[in-house]
This record gives structure tokens, sequence and C-alpha cells, in this order.
């Protein structure tokens, strides 16, 4: 009797959120898949049936070719370095030196802020003319100038960021670091100090260096931990939208588009809502893919 009132305790605590999640969840994700197997136009009021025919318009559409390879590279570039920079501050801050909440707290306040501010703020940043990156590279252009004539050249400290194909998507990637290590870096930490520290003294006792405890001892037991911030990385970068949207929006000559603003441009701009759900699904299978990819990858060993 106590077990199955523990049990009732338990399912009425889980209520609201198994209807929070079947309503905004469940409901749209599968009402997703059906318009995406119709020729729905926003203003129509009488979708038309196609079956597969949007998924196999997909194989042939170039943009949506360019969009998915933008994205496999924007991930490939964000979550590993981004993982790197979350573990290296974790590291730091387990130091416990003077200060540390304090940088804690800095590290990890990008983390709250909107897109929207992110964006602005890192617009005057990238700006050509009055931006502080490119005041900076001025500095260095005028000191290198002047201690080697030739080496640095006066155009370097006006780079176009965001309006250089060349420049604009690892000017997003690096936003996109620097907005989102805190998160990260927070888990290493909570990783990092779940690690024994009788493990950790035995090592330093037998003569190991720091890096050779963190290579031998400190980073095996990082496994669980590293696999939930790559796999939670993937997603997020995979989805990635309105760093692109708001900075450069897809450009500049579709340098920056990604498959979730595809998604947008096709059901808000173009107002085909069927074909931009199927979009959404076939990112939907590849994310999923490469999720379990890491899974066996990074298996944690037991």
């Amino acid at each position: 009797m106590k077990k199955r009132n523990s049990n009732l305790t338990a399912a009425m605590f889980l209520l609201p959120y198994g209807i929070l999640f079947t309503v905004f969840v469940l409901i749209p994700v599968f009402y997703g898949f059906f318009v995406s197997l119709h020729k729905w136009h926003i203003l129509s009021t009488a979708p038309q049936f196609v079956g597969l025919t949007n998924y196999r318009d997909i194989l042939s559409d170039d943009l949506f070719r360019v969009a998915f390879l933008r994205t496999a590279y924007f991930v490939v570039m964000t979550a590993p370095l981004g993982n790197m920079l979350s573990l290296l501050l974790a590291v730091g801050l387990m130091q416990d030196f003077k200060g540390t909440p304090v940088y804690k707290v800095a590290f990890y306040m990008p983390v709250v802020m909107t897109v929207s501010v992110v964006a602005v703020m890192w617009r005057w940043l990238y700006s050509t003319e009055f931006g502080m990156l490119n005041y900076y590279l001025g500095c260095f252009a005028h000191f290198g100038h002047a201690v080697v004539p030739g080496l640095v050249s006066a155009q370097s400290a006006h780079v176009p960021w965001l309006s250089n194909p060349g420049t604009a998507q690892r000017a997003i990637a690096l936003v996109s670091i620097w907005w989102g290590a805190g998160g990260n870096m927070l888990i290493y930490l909570a990783g990092l100090k779940a690690v024994p520290r009788e493990l950790l003294e035995a090592a330093e006792v037998d003569g190991a260096g720091p890096l050779q405890r963190f290579w031998a001892v400190t980073w095996p037991m990082l496994r669980p931990t590293t696999l939930f911030c790559m796999v939670m990385s993937v997603i997020s970068a995979s989805q990635v939208f309105g760093q692109t949207y708001m900075l450069t929006g897809g450009g500049p000559y579709y340098s920056t588009l990604t498959v979730v603003l595809y998604v947008y441009q096709q059901g808000f701009g173009l107002y085909q809502l069927g074909y931009a759900s199927a979009v959404a699904y076939v990112l939907f299978v590849a994310v999923f893919m490469f999720t379990l990819l890491q899974f066996k990858l990074l298996a944690v060993k037991r």
C-alpha cells in the first residue's frame, strides 16, 4: 500500500510535465510530419497530399545542399572547440584562486544573454570601420609595420568580418563558442569535482605530474561528462539560427546559410510549410544519426 501511494505521488508530480511535453512537443512533432506530406501553402485552405514528394525534392535542391554542408561545417568548428574552451575554463576554476566566484559568474554571463543582445554586441565588435576587433588589429598593424616594415598590411585593420564569405562563418562560429562556453563549463566543473581526490593524490605520490594526472586519472573519469556536453553541443550547433539570422541573414553568397535558417526562409519567406517541415525532418534524422555515432565513439566502458 505504501509503495502504491509512493508511485501515485510520483505520477502526480510527473503529470504536469507529461501534459506540457505532449501538448508542446509530441503533438507538434507528429503534426509537423503530417504537414511535410502535403503541399501546404500558408494561405491555402485546402492543402494537397503529395506523399514523399517534398522529401524527393530535397534531394535535388542545391540550396538545401549548401545549407546542410554549411551547418555540418559549423558543427565541426564549434562543438569541439567550444568543449575544449569549456574544459580549460573549468580546469582553471578548479585551482580555487582568489576571485574564483567572480570569474565563474563572468564566464557564465553570456549564457543568460538573449540572442538579440549577443548579435547587437558582436555586430559592433565586428564593425569594419568602428569595431573594437579591427581597432586592435590596427594597433598591431602599426606596431608590426614600425618593427618590420611590410610585415603587416594596413588593410588588415579593416577586415569585413560579416560581409566577406571567407570570414563570415568563422566570425559567427566565434560568437557561438563564446556564447555557449559558460554552460558546458559548469557541467565540466561538476564532473571535475566528482573525481575522487584519493586517486589524484595516489597518482601524485607515484610521481605523476599535473598533465599525467589529468590524462591518466581525470580525463577517463570525465568521459560521461564529455559525452553529454558533446552531444548537446552538436544538437545546439546544428540548430543555429539566431546568430546567422541577425548578423548576416545567411549571406554573403549563402556562406552562412544554415538548415534551420533555410527552414525559416521556406516556411515564412516563401510560405511553403510542407517543404519546410520536410527539411526540418531531414535535419532531425541527420542529427539523430550523428548523435548515435557519438555514442559509439565516446561510449563509456563499464
